[in-house]
């Protein structure tokens, strides 16, 4: 196995085990579009402020404590880069190494000799269903691609997935190495690599996002042919937007009834059963950006700059 020491906070240059999820267009984090747009360098571009990422780096000590209070079990952080043997832009950040009390997870020479990694989750309360018995492998795909993704770049043959679910329900579960679902892991990886990475040839969109991201910017008076399958597209979206329009005018109907029957109450009930409630949000202060630009333009001025305006799609023929 090939190890390069690197500040875990440097990202290598090449796929990593948050990425190829992504990639298999499982994650509900980043599409393929934003994978490639990263390793093409549009970093700009996807740069996100994802607070649930900072908030399990942050937790992450207190689970794998609470990991070896389980388990009676030993973690050791491994801030090194580990890299494929093979595939060298192919790597890895994983949480934790874990091994029996009383031995080491590394040899001396810096190389994992431990059989079983740990990777330390946390996820909202409102999706504990998405995570099945503890003991088993029922986790959500994204993480299971990645734990897969790190078996593979280490050759360990366990990884623990140790979640707080919430704040109040702490869950341990086991992923054995498969091979057959690394080689497919590999293989996909490798070949958005060589296809759409080297090649800088974009993944098809997935999202109006990844549109968005790919063509930022209009050309002045550029017009473009429908195709008939486009043409065929553009009319299955009318009507569809049409459809919408009217559910959405019925449930603003329906909607409008409800709030007027509910007048000054909090809650709507049936029983014991609470239906709804119509609360009003905390008071909050806000700059009047308009009034602070007319009493004190020059000060107004320093802190304005220009951003990108964002391209907005408008249906033009809706008869």
């Amino acid at each position: 196995m090939n190890v390069i020491t690197k500040n875990q906070f440097v990202r290598p240059y090449g796929i990593g085990g948050t990425d190829i999820a992504a990639i298999l267009g499982l994650s509900p984090y980043k599409t393929p579009l934003e994978v490639w747009a990263r390793l093409v360098g549009q970093q700009n571009i996807c740069d996100k402020d994802m607070l649930h990422l900072r908030f399990g780096q942050h937790a992450e000590s207190f689970i794998a404590s609470e990991y070896e209070r389980s388990t009676k079990l030993k973690t050791h952080t491994y801030p090194q880069t580990v890299h494929h043997t093979e595939h060298g832009f192919l790597f890895g950040h994983i949480d934790r190494l874990v091994s029996e009390p009383n031995e080491e997870a590394v040899s001396i020479d810096g190389h994992i000799k431990t059989n079983r990694i740990l990777e330390c989750k946390t996820t909202s309360a409102f999706n504990r269903q998405e995570w099945g018995d503890e003991g088993t492998d029922q986790i959500p795909a994204t993480y299971l691609m990645q734990c897969a993704w790190y078996l593979a770049i280490t050759r360990c043959q366990f990884a623990d997935v140790a979640v707080l679910v919430g704040n109040n329900d702490f869950r341990i579960f086991h992923v054995e190495r498969d091979l057959e679902l690394e080689d497919l892991l590999i293989s996909h990886a490798t070949r958005f690599w060589y296809e759409h990475v080297l090649t800088k040839t974009p993944p098809q969109p997935q999202t109006p996002e990844d549109a968005t991201l790919l063509y930022p910017k209009h050309e002045d008076d550029a017009q473009i042919e429908a195709s008939a399958e486009i043409f065929e597209s553009f009319q299955k979206y009318k009507d569809l937007i049409n459809q919408s329009q009217s559910l959405s005018n019925e449930c603003e109907r329906l909607k409008t009834e409800i709030l007027t029957y509910m007048g000054q109450a909090e809650k709507l009930t049936a029983g014991k059963k609470t239906l709804a409630t119509w609360k009003s949000a905390k008071s909050s202060q806000r700059v009047d950006t308009k009034s602070l630009c007319a009493a004190y333009p020059d000060i107004a001025a320093k802190f304005t700059h220009q951003v990108l305006g964002s391209r907005r799609f408008l249906l033009k023929d809706v008869s």
